[in-house]
């Protein structure tokens, strides 16, 4: 089984209609559109499982780059492996009270200001 990420498909679509167009290519073992919890309506991407490894192929070749009712789709290879990577998120660029970094000469400065006159012009 190959798993196929499918992204930028019309929120309008049925399920039926991916899965004739990628049955075209090869076997379609199943489908799952990602939907809101709340509205339950389409986000626009979603994953197809293909039972063999060249139909797959085709239908990222055949359907990749497709315009779909005024939109384009990308299929590509899913990431199976996605769970055993660890995310990396990059450090908090705000100053936070807990670390040991003194404040920014600029925070210093803007302490020391006055703050302007709102000027009406009435």
């Amino acid at each position: 089984m190959v798993k196929l990420f499918v992204v930028g498909y019309p929120l309008d679509i049925q399920d039926s209609e991916l899965i004739e167009m990628f049955s075209i290519q090869g076997l379609v073992h199943s489908i799952e559109l990602i939907t809101d919890k709340f509205t339950h309506k389409h986000k626009g991407f979603g994953f197809i499982e293909m039972v063999d490894e060249a139909g797959a192929e085709r239908a990222i070749a055949a359907l990749n780059g497709k315009v779909i009712k005024g939109r384009k789709i990308t299929v590509k290879k899913a990431d199976e492996d996605r769970a055993e990577k660890p995310r990396t998120f990059k450090g908090n660029r705000f100053h936070s009270e807990e670390g040991n970094s003194a404040p920014r000469a600029e925070e210093q400065s803007f302490k020391s200001k006055r703050p302007r006159k709102l000027v009406s012009d009435k």
